[in-house]
């Protein structure tokens, strides 16, 4: 078995497109074994990206494993590089054909040791089921999320990986599926009583306009604190209008286009949310940040800030459905989200587990 490991810098663009074929080919085998579906292959933009360049917020390491020459094994760290640089974000995958030979235990416990020697102890991780999966067999043994609501079934292979090489299932989410455009069709348009109470709907697509900038700044710092769990995985983080332009650099150059709907209060950001689609896959959206500031929550924000930019997907781009993840124990969104027309697709786990530091466990 032979592990190589791909840094941003470590290899030409010669190199990188030489590998890229292979390693797409694989991700898009590994999805399909998922049962997730056609919309969530890999885009050889991003994964691109992921293996040639950093910024200076995030940087990859991505791990490749051979036998006879063949991918057989994948694992990939998302890091951190301004703020939580104690953290790691892994996800590993092996070939169906090569399951159950240890090949996944091997790779992760290189992966691990990795990160412990660079500092980050503090790892995530996360494994996707079908809906059709997890709700399959209601009968079956299942784990608890210890922090919120729900389970996964405990002898889902992914599942009982993690849970095998010590990591802990921390939350569950629900990832939901709706069709762009459909809001316009619901009873009860939530944007209609925004001028009752002073709030006001900003939509935009491509790069935010630079006098949002330090509001959309800060509504990304929000992320790190006010949404359910947020402290199990990470400190506050640290945002100002340079990374969001850095973001939004980053998102371009995967060939994504990012339509953002902004909610204010005079020049106070209220909330926001943003779905990305790409050139490749224009008929596909992906959600991304949506939160609503706690100081401003009870005004309906939410939907009206979901229902803004369906519609405006819907009216001017060719995204037909849109994918949205949320924490179980968020009700609230869950709620909007039901109410905009979203429908569950896909459940996911989020796990965590603790290193020890280096120097700790050789008992010195």
């Amino acid at each position: 078995m032979d592990i190589t490991r791909i840094r941003p810098g470590d290899h030409d663009g010669a190199a990188i497109e030489a590998v890229l074929p292979e390693i797409l080919a694989f991700d898009t085998q590994i999805n399909h074994a998922s049962g997730l579906g056609e919309d969530f292959d890999p885009r050889e933009a991003e994964l691109r990206r992921e293996l040639s360049s950093s910024t200076a917020y995030e940087t990859h390491t991505t791990w490749i494993v051979r036998l006879g020459g063949s991918i057989v094994a994948k694992g990939v760290a998302f890091l951190p590089l301004s703020d939580n640089r104690d953290t790691a974000e892994l996800w590993c995958a092996v070939h169906p054909a090569h399951r159950g030979q240890g090949i996944g235990g091997r790779l992760l416990t290189v992966m691990e040791e990795e990160m412990r020697i660079d500092g980050r102890t503090r790892l995530t991780s996360y494994c996707e089921l079908p809906a059709t999966v997890r709700d399959a067999a209601p009968g079956r043994a299942h784990l608890a999320a210890q922090i919120g609501k729900g389970s996964l079934p405990s002898g889902q292979p992914d599942v009982a990986f993690l849970h095998r090489h010590g990591y802990s299932f921390i939350q569950l989410e629900r990832c939901s599926v709706a069709a762009a455009g459909g809001a316009e069709e619901l009873s009860g348009d939530p944007i209609g009583d925004e001028a009752a109470d002073g709030y006001v709907i900003e939509t935009w697509q491509g790069p935010t306009p630079e006098h949002r900038l330090d509001q959309v700044a800060l509504l990304h710092q929000r992320m790190s604190t006010d949404v359910p769990g947020a402290a199990e995985f990470g400190d506050e983080e640290v945002w100002d209008a340079d990374r969001v332009r850095t973001l939004d650099a980053e998102r371009t150059a995967s060939a994504e286009v990012l339509t953002t709907s902004l909610a204010l209060l005079g020049q106070t950001a209220a909330g926001f949310t943003e779905v990305a689609h790409s050139a490749d896959r224009p008929q596909v959206g992906w959600q991304g940040s949506t939160i609503v500031a706690r100081e401003h929550r009870g005004h309906r924000l939410g939907a009206r800030l979901k229902f803004a930019t369906l519609v405006a997907l819907g009216r001017e781009s060719s995204v037909e459905r849109i994918y949205t993840w949320n924490a179980v124990e968020n009700s609230w969104m869950l709620a909007i989200n039901d109410a905009v027309g979203f429908e569950t697709w896909a459940w996911v786990g989020v796990w965590r587990k603790v290193l020890e530091a280096p120097g700790t466990d050789d008992g010195a």
